[in-house]
Order: C-alpha cells, then structure tokens, then sequence
C-alpha cells in the first residue's frame, strides 16, 4: 500500500517483514542445543527411510577401506586402497573411532536390503547380489562373506560428517549475524531436507563432502571474524576432505585485508595439508599423487552426460581435466573482479558467502556428469546466505526442486543437449544469485559482520 507522504517531511519507516521477525525471535540456548542433537538423529532416521548408505560402489570403499588400514597405521595401504581421487582427511578423522570401537563400527563394508531392480533380475543378479551383499540369507550367493548391518559398520561414522556440516554452517550463520534465534532452528531444518545431504550418503557414499562443506563454512564464519590462522587450518581441513574446498577458499582469499593475512591463509592452509600428506606420500608417491589430483580415473572411456562438458567427444581423462581446472580459473577470476570492485567491503557476510557460492557454482557449470551429492555445496550455500538475509529461503528451495527433480525428469525424456543446456542455465544462475548477494555490500544491515548474541 502506497502512502503520501508530505513535501519536506521523512517517510514512516516499514514495519519488519513477518519472516524476518520469524527468524529472529530468540530461542534459549538449551533449547538449540536439543535441536543440534535432535538432527543428528533425524539424519540418522532419514538414512534408515532411504534405505541405509549405499556400500557396493568403490566410493565406498575408498573411504572406508583407507580407514581400516589407517587404523592399524598402514598409510601406504591407505594410499594403494584409495580408489577414487580423495585426500586423506575424512579417513584420518574418522580412524581413531575405528580403533576405540573396532567392534561396533570397524566393518568397512555392510549389507544392504535394497530391492534387487528388476532389469537386473536375470542372469546377472548373480553378480549384482556378490557386489551389493544383501542381508537376505536367501539372497546370499554361496561364498559371499556376510556383512553386518550398516549402524554396525562405518557407515554409522558419517554422523560426524553430519555434525562437522552443521556446526560449520552454524557458526557462518552467527558470524552473520543471524544466530541464537530461530534462524538456526531453520537452517538446520533446511540442511536436513535438502536431499543432497543424505544423497551424498544414501547413493554414492561421500561423507568427505559433507566434512568439507562443513570445514569451508566454518572457515568463512572465522574469516567474518578476522581469526586468520583459524581460516587457513579450516580451509586445509576442508581440502583434506575435498578438493572442491580451493573454491570458496579463493573468494575468502580475495576478501583478505591485503597481501600479508591472504600470504598468512594461503601458507597455514598449505602447511597443513602437507603436513598431513607427507607421510602417506613417503609411504605410496604415486598412489598418493593419484589421490590427491582429483582427475585420475584408471580405465575411464568416453561417455556422452548431458553437462556441456560431458556431451563433448573427448576422452574421459581429459573431460576429468576440464571439469576439475576451468572451474579453478573462473573462480579465480570471478574473485579477482569482486577484489578490483569491492576490496574491503568484500569482507561483509553478504558479499563473502554470495562470492563463495558463487565460485562453488562454477564448479557446476563445467561438471562432467549429473550425480546428486554434486548439489551439496552449491545447496547449501543457497540456504546459508538466505537463512543469512532472514529471508525465506526460496532462491534455495527453487534451485534445489529444479536441479534435483525437474531436470532428472527432463533428461530422462529429451536429448543430451537439451539436458546439458537446461543444466548450464541452472548452474550459471546459481553463479548469478551469488554475484548478486556480492553486492550487498551498499546495505547497512548485512555489510557490516556483527557478533551473534549467541557467540
């Protein structure tokens, strides 16, 4: 409603906007800290419903394997075992509790009672049964090992996965200054129904994301705060458990009060990790180069996706090549142009977490193939910097609902390049949605970092 307000005098200022006011009431201390644990155990619930973590694919194994042989302290094994391109990070922190608790969650593989598809219920069920291990002794091919249930193996570990993502994007919220309210009961709410969070576990077993996302959220929340050593460990714990972590890394990195605290991130970030390497690459260098490079994939062919990368006649390693360095360089520039225009406004919880997601998004735009957990990071920063806003979170929401659902639907039922193109336009508007939020930086309320009451 437009009201006139006469020549010479101020306009009333507009009443708070409902949700803002949702977001905002104060909710006791005790009472989050229930919520916090509640969540664990809803994470938990949801698993169940979906079936528990898959366990027959090698991503599976690459973490869970590297973790047994870590807990007896063979690090070249670990290496050797290590599947697919990960750091060590998420085997190292998960390790010591494979050791105390050998007997309850030291299994690393586990059976599953997932329905057998029906394509796959003629001659090769033989095959697919040894690989999934169902916990049906019906269904037990003779000379198949019998597995534990998956609470009774590692996969039970992923709970810390979960509590590492939450507490991380908790304490980027507070650093926002949108903590010790309801805001935080709403984003965890959101990180618990964002499917990407228990895809990540459900389908292709990746908890390492969830640990690194968590890690990149807590490191900007530090960077928010001006702890520059606390955002160089944070950040090479995130790189440890992912590789994708160098991208929000590089917008923190331009957000840096000048050359001597990003020269002072960089090297803690670097120190770290090398620490941590060093001795699995003393022990296996090849293996452990393998792991780290993020493109190796031994025996890959070429297959058409519909990404625009992945619809291109090139071999598999070198669209691996594409997806894994372009996205470094438009980061890289997208943080540059945000320097040269904002320099030390970008250290504002607007700008910093919109620039984040924003460089997280380009990895999006040049991915090689359509997997779920692939939205995790992206998703979640969606919901971060709304929540952030006290807005609704509906930009979040929107991006989830397409990227999960429609365009599943859609590239059942069209061409690669239909497919490709609708996945392009979605993920550059997750590029565009943070360069927005990068912006922000001309309103008072969110250009300033305050300390949350519940810091």
């Amino acid at each position: 409603m437009w009201v006139r307000v006469p020549a010479g005098e101020a306009a009333p200022p507009a009443p708070p906007w409902r949700w803002s006011r949702l977001v905002s009431v104060p909710v006791p201390r005790r009472w989050r800290y229930a919520a916090y644990v509640a969540s664990c155990l809803v994470f938990l619930i949801i698993l169940f419903v979906r079936g528990g973590p898959n366990p027959a694919e090698t991503d599976a194994h690459a973490v869970t394997y590297p973790t047994t042989a870590i807990s007896h302290g063979d690090l070249e094994l670990a290496e050797q075992e290590t599947y697919v391109p990960n750091p060590p990070g998420y085997p190292l922190l998960t390790a010591p509790f494979v050791t105390v608790f050998r007997s309850w969650v030291g299994a690393p593989r586990w059976c599953d009672d997932k329905s057998i598809p029906a394509i796959l219920r003629g001659p090769g069920a033989g095959y697919y049964r040894s690989i999934l291990a169902p916990c049906e002794r019906s269904l037990d091919v003779p000379g198949t090992p019998s597995y534990p249930k998956w609470y009774r193996s590692q996969a039970l570990l992923v709970v810390t996965a979960w509590i590492v993502l939450v507490v991380g994007a908790l304490m980027l919220l507070r650093a926002a200054g949108a903590g010790g309210g309801a805001g935080e009961l709403v984003l965890m709410a959101g990180l618990l129904a964002l499917p990407a969070t228990t895809d990540a576990v459900a389908q292709s077993f990746h908890p390492q994301d969830l640990m690194s996302v968590g890690f990149a959220c807590a490191g900007i929340a530090q960077a928010l705060r001006r702890r520059w050593v606390s955002v160089g460990l944070l950040f090479g714990l995130a790189f440890l458990c992912k590789q994708f972590a160098l991208l929000p890394m590089l917008a923190v990195l331009a957000a840096a009060p000048g050359w001597r605290t990003r020269l002072r991130v960089a090297g803690f970030a670097a120190a770290l990790v090398v620490v941590v390497v060093g001795p699995f690459y003393q022990a296996d260098p090849t293996a452990t180069v393998h792991a780290l490079s993020a493109v190796y994939v031994a025996g890959a062919g070429v297959e058409k996706t519909p990404t625009i990368v992945g619809v291109l006649g090139l071999a598999e390693q070198t669209k691996l090549e594409v997806a894994r360095d372009l996205p470094i360089v438009a980061a890289a520039i997208l943080s540059l142009l945000a320097w040269w225009r904002g320099r030390g406004r970008l250290l504002a919880p607007a700008p910093l977490i919109g620039l984040a997601l924003a460089c997280l998004a380009t990895r999006l735009v040049f991915e090689v193939v359509i997997l779920d957990y692939y939205l995790l990071a992206v998703g979640v920063f969606l919901l971060v910097l709304d929540v952030a806003r006290r807005r609704p979170p509906l930009w979040a929401i929107g991006w989830v609902v397409v990227m999960r659902y429609g365009l599943t639907w859609l590239v059942a039922r069209s061409p690669l390049a239909v497919g490709a193109a609708v996945y392009l336009v979605a993920a550059t508007v997750a590029v565009a949605v943070g360069l927005v939020a990068v912006r922000r930086w001309a309103d008072g309320d969110l250009a300033r970092p305050r300390a949350s009451a519940a810091s």
